[in-house]
């Protein structure tokens, strides 16, 4: 009965969250290649075999919203080329350029934390991102998702980082909304 009273604002406020709390799961058909040894190693040989991937988008850490985000600002289109004489050329290479992006934020999402790896220098850890991991992952995503999944999978990603919740989350935490913010005097004073 508590459900039939929710407004649909509230319904899908409640979606999203089951949503957040439990990750979205998918698979991915890929090929292996698998080398059988023969004659104590001497001979070896190679064939294809078909494995399924799984994988788990779940929300995001604040690194990897920050990571998504640097990957979000570069998905630009440039509406004036779009409406230039070469148009079709045009539209044909942003799909390109923007198919492989959407893979990379799928990617990013899918690793979250994942993505980095630690190294020891100056003998303090120091974190940096594994792009030998993201770029394999991102190409496998490119290679295997059709386009209509990976939208799909880039909305999602967009969906869970919660971002409108973070955003409601800074602006209540900024300096112009809290009631103890202390009053300039400089900002009083008439020139």
């Amino acid at each position: 009965m508590e459900e039939a009273n929710k407004t649909p604002l509230e319904k899908e406020k409640a979606e999203l969250n089951a949503l957040i709390r439990k990750g979205v799961s998918f698979e991915v058909k890929d090929t292996e290649v698998v080398t059988e040894k023969r004659f104590f190693g001497l001979i070896r040989k190679r064939r294809l075999v078909e494995v399924t991937r799984k994988f788990t988008i779940e929300e995001p850490t604040l690194s990897t919203l920050d990571r998504l985000s640097a990957e979000w600002i570069e998905l630009t289109i440039d509406e004036t080329a779009l409406k230039s004489d070469d148009a079709m050329v045009k539209a044909r290479t942003m799909a390109h350029e923007h198919s492989i992006r959407c893979a990379r934020i799928v990617a990013i999402a899918v690793l979250g934390v994942d993505r980095l790896k630690c190294s020891i220098k100056g003998g303090f850890p120091h974190w940096v991102e594994d792009t030998e991991k993201l770029n394999k992952l991102t190409e496998l995503f490119a290679r295997q998702i059709k386009p209509s999944r990976l939208h799909q999978f880039a909305v999602l990603v967009n969906s869970m980082s919660n971002m409108g919740d973070f955003m409601n989350s800074i602006r209540l935490m900024s300096t112009i909304d809290r009631t103890t913010t202390p009053i300039r005097i400089e900002e009083n004073k008439k020139v």
